[in-house]
């Protein structure tokens, strides 16, 4: 409050200039109460209600400041939990689909593999079977007949088979034996004659009239 006598500015709530010792209300003047500070004019300062509204607005928007940050927060830890799920998802898919791949190639590995390997077999076997086959080689066993009879085992057979030759008179006639060509030699006088082939074999069945062989 400012002193009317020599115009010092005092504290509020003062009753004597601390500068000149004058009272600073008159006598006439209501002294203020305790906790009232009044102007120059006579109004009361209501200032202290109006702090307190303001302070109570301040801690209203500081509690939905601190909301809205928690707010804002959970939607960003949301986001970020989803955004990991979803790489996740897609790291687990794409580890399926590369173990899908690479069990398909060990498979498609494996069944070129075994058909290979049938293959390999299969043509080993071939070849041997070729090579079983070209050993044996066929031969001929030619028989002429010289007189009038009949013979049978005569052909073409394989390399060490064994065959048997029968010669059969004709009425009038009987068998003189089985002659190679080659040589002219008598091999065999039964009319049953076993040989294993070995070569191409050129013999000559004989049937003599039996008037010749009484005479």
């Amino acid at each position: 409050m400012r002193c009317k006598n020599c115009g010092s500015l005092n504290e509020d709530g003062r009753y004597i200039c601390q500068n000149c010792g004058s009272p600073l209300f008159d006598e006439d003047e209501q002294i203020p109460e305790e906790g009232v500070i009044t102007n120059d004019n006579g109004a009361s300062n209501d200032d202290d209600g109006d702090g307190e509204d303001n302070k109570k607005s301040i801690i209203i928007i500081i509690v939905l400041s601190v909301i809205l940050v928690a707010l804002i927060a959970g939607i960003a830890a949301s986001a970020i939990h989803n955004k990991r799920a979803e790489n996740e998802t897609e790291s687990t898919s794409i580890t399926m689909e590369s173990t899908t791949e690479s069990t398909t190639a060990k498979e498609t590995t494996t069944a070129t593999t075994e058909k290979e390997t049938t293959t390999e077999e299969t043509t080993t076997t071939t070849t041997t079977t070729e090579t079983t086959t070209k050993a044996k080689e066929k031969y001929r066993v030619i028989v002429d007949i010289d007189g009038a009879g009949t013979i049978s085992g005569d052909g073409t057979y394989e390399e060490g088979s064994k065959i048997t030759l029968n010669a059969t008179p004709a009425d009038g006639y009987q068998f003189g034996g089985w002659y190679n060509n080659e040589t002219g030699n008598l091999v065999a006088s039964s009319t049953s004659y076993q040989i294993t082939v070995e070569k191409n074999l050129h013999l000559t069945a004989r049937f003599i009239p039996a008037e010749e062989l009484n005479n």
